[in-house]
């Protein structure tokens, strides 16, 4: 069945996992196949044709004509941790030496080093060492004359073989994935969303452990500008392409007049922590209203006045729904690593018009007793609730 001058077409992409494998048979059975579903939607999304998705011990196998294009755009998957293109052939010595040694000849270079590194699942009459020295000893042969050797610590090309039932499947290059579980398979969570470098990143590590994520924009004109709306709806389209669903949903909610009352208030040193527990009990309202479990926000400990822990306990006392924060024990330089990562960065880090009510010296020590007092007179529970009836809902 083998074709020498078919070798190199690469039909074929492994999809690599690594947490899935510690979950018992059952759970580990259901999240492959939400995978494979999820694959199947983002590879249609794509525009990627004729392809095929399934199980096979350990893997999910995708069979496509398009195998690079394939890999890249699932690299993006939840749950995966390698996007593989590979070329799949039979599962004989003979067949696996002969693709080795044209794939060698393609890619290992002019005194380059490299390693075969086999692994054969299954039953078969030759063994994992076996087949690196026979892989080994071909390419040495066959690439003589470019004065290539054996480095088996840190090879410049590494050749792969992977030996399942009936296939042999061979590669040199692994995409990374974002590694996590499926997403949607941990239950459904809003998530504060303003666009900046933080809270897409929190909801970005959100969607990694297998959440469905709901971003909620709370619409603070005229207390800040429209290009601070128009950058959280382009940065929320970039966290669209990691949820592999056909709709993804937003919600926006106009929270100008609750800001109005806040402004109101002689105590100027509260203003943020007035606003955020009006924001705490409209997520938490859009979290009931959404079916969600809780819902997530961006803060770091100590980042901001707002974020010390004597705050954050204030703060979090307006909550009726779980609250949960990725980022509270990350600094801002791991932070924008990860949105640099992710594709975030460049959007969320452009300069716009933000928050005209931030003091020039916020409290960093809030007294709950004090707060509650203002809310009563200002009305500020009641304006955190009418702002979620102008509530809207959008598909990105």
């Amino acid at each position: 069945k083998y074709c020498l001058g078919c070798v190199l077409k690469r039909d074929t992409v492994l999809l690599a996992y690594g947490e899935l494998s510690l979950k018992s048979k059952p759970v580990r059975r259901m999240l492959e196949d939400r995978i494979v579903k999820q694959a199947s939607l983002t590879l249609r999304r794509a525009g990627v044709r004729k392809f095929s998705v399934y199980r096979k011990q350990g893997r999910i196998i995708v069979k496509c004509e398009e195998a690079e294009k394939a890999a890249e755009v699932l690299s993006r998957l939840f749950g995966i941790v390698y996007a593989i293109p590979a070329v799949e052939v039979d599962a004989n010595l003979n067949s696996i030496i002969q693709a080795a040694r044209e794939l060698a000849v393609k890619e290992i270079g002019e005194g380059e080093t490299f390693a075969v590194r086999a692994r054969v699942v299954g039953e078969h009459p030759f063994r994992s060492k076996d087949v690196e020295s026979a892989v080994g000893a071909v390419i040495l042969e066959a690439l003589k004359d470019r004065s290539v050797s054996v480095n088996l610590d840190n090879p410049d090309k590494t050749v792969y073989v992977e030996v399942r039932d009936s296939s042999a499947y061979l590669y040199t290059e692994l995409l990374d994935g974002p590694g996590g579980l499926p997403y949607g398979s941990q239950g459904r969570l809003v998530c504060l969303f303003s666009g900046g470098i933080d809270s897409p990143v929190a909801c970005w590590l959100m969607m990694k452990r297998g959440v469905f994520v709901i971003p909620l924009f709370l619409d603070q004109r005229p207390y800040v500008g429209e290009d601070y709306v128009d950058r959280a709806m382009k940065v929320a389209k970039r966290i669209r392409v990691y949820a592999p669903v056909k709709r993804f949903p937003m919600v926006v909610v106009p929270f100008g007049e609750f800001m109005r009352l806040v402004e109101k208030s002689s105590e100027k040193r509260l203003r943020c922590i007035l606003c955020k527990r009006g924001m705490y009990r409209v997520a938490s309202t859009v979290a009931e209203k959404e079916r969600c479990q809780g819902f997530i926000t961006g803060e770091s400990l100590g980042q901001v006045a707002s974020q010390t822990t004597h705050n954050l306990m204030v703060i979090e006392e307006a909550a009726s729904k779980p609250v949960f924060r990725p980022l509270i024990g990350m600094d801002k330089v791991e932070t924008e690593h990860l949105a640099m990562r992710i594709g975030t960065y460049e959007l969320s880090a452009k300069s716009v018009h933000g928050c005209t009510l931030v003091p020039k010296k916020p409290s960093t020590r809030a007294r709950l007793s004090k707060v509650k007092r203002i809310e009563e007179e200002l009305g500020l529970v009641e304006a955190a609730l009418r702002c979620v009836e102008g509530a809207r809902r959008l598909y990105l």
